[in-house]
């Protein structure tokens, strides 16, 4: 008797444990820094990159992506919010409106508090800049290759950047 008491809780030992272990796989894949370079080395498909190159960018991706994903997460800007942007910027688009009257209808729709929309454009500002950079190691071949809105999403800024020193 005493065995196979044993024997149950061993396995429900087991089974607690094999749980614990796949609700924390679920939640890495959750996590917003690693779901933001996921996004971003998607984008770089069709360049074709060599493995030290996706290694490098990954690695600058990664670090300014868990920075950001950090100060989201302290200011309260969630998953949630992020989606009524996306929503609202999508429904704009279909709407036949444009480059700012885009970014301000994605804006109203997330509803950020004033210290949230300080967050927001600074962590917006440091994921542009690292594309900057990241683009900077890209070949114009490599560029070449990618949808014009991964193009620009490279060159823009640094266009931004120049006029602001």
């Amino acid at each position: 008797m005493k065995k196979s008491i044993l024997s149950l809780l061993a396995i429900a030992a087991l089974l607690i444990n094999s749980v614990s272990l796949i609700a924390q796989e679920k939640g890495d894949k959750k996590d917003p820094a690693k779901a933001m370079v996921t996004q971003f080395m998607k984008q770089l498909e069709k360049a074709e990159l060599k493995d030290e190159e996706t290694a490098k960018i990954k690695e600058m991706f990664a670090k300014v992506a868990t920075d950001v994903s950090a100060k989201r997460k302290a200011s309260g800007i969630t998953a949630e919010i992020l989606k009524k942007r996306t929503d609202a910027s999508k429904a704009a688009k279909d709407g036949g409106k444009k480059g700012k009257e885009i970014q301000t209808a994605a804006e109203a729709a997330m509803g950020l508090t004033a210290n949230q929309t300080k967050v927001f454009k600074d962590t917006e500002e440091m994921l542009g800049k690292v594309r900057v950079e990241i683009g900077k190691l890209l070949t114009p071949e490599q560029l070449a290759k990618l949808p014009d809105q991964a193009q620009n999403a490279f060159k823009e800024k640094a266009g931004k950047g120049k006029k602001n020193k």
